[in-house]
């Protein structure tokens, strides 16, 4: 078998050769980058990986806090969006209120106003049906000393007190007959 093998490895080497590379130099090339490769599997790829994988993760878990950071400020800017409805409706509606109140004290100022009108007209006529009565009572009086006196000029004597009292009552319910 060995000499199989070294006529494969001439024709190897010559074929090698041919291509400008020496075989002992190719294998002992081989040989060091397998070490070198045993060497950097053993020693420096797992911390490289472990970093790697250490990067993965906390990019993964960067993008998942982005993720949820986003919906949070969705949720959040629903909220807002939620409370500024809200806030404008109670606002419209404190505003619709303020109106009914003004409009409230607006009616209940017309109807005081139209109570004092009322009050103020009932005291006008009762202070002229007063005048009125008091502008009767002097009229009968001066009408009851005119009738006094053209009686007595008329008689041409002076009539007593009681006479003249009894003249002047008569005269009177006469004239409360005939005026009313």
């Amino acid at each position: 078998m060995i000499p199989v093998i070294s006529v494969v490895g001439e024709a190897q080497s010559s074929a090698l050769g041919a291509l400008g590379l020496n075989v002992q130099s190719f294998l002992f090339q081989l040989i060091t980058f397998a070490l070198l490769l045993l060497i950097l599997r053993k020693y420096a790829f797992p911390p490289i990986v472990k970093t790697l994988e250490e990067r993965r993760k906390a990019v993964e878990q960067s993008i998942d806090q982005a993720k949820e950071a986003a919906t949070r400020l969705e949720t959040a800017e629903k909220q807002i969006e939620k409370m500024l409805v809200e806030a404008r409706d109670e606002a419209q509606e404190l505003v619709a209120a303020g109106h009914r109140e003004a409009a409230k004290m607006v009616e209940e100022a017309e109807a005081k106003a139209a109570t004092r009108a009322e009050h103020i007209v009932k005291e006008a006529h009762a202070s002229m049906e007063h005048e009125l009565n008091k502008a009767r009572v002097a009229l009968k009086h001066e009408t009851a000393q005119l009738v006094a006196e053209a009686t007595g000029l008329i008689i041409k004597e002076k009539v007593d007190a009681k006479k003249n009292a009894e003249l002047i009552s008569s005269a009177l319910k006469s004239a409360d007959k005939g005026g009313n």
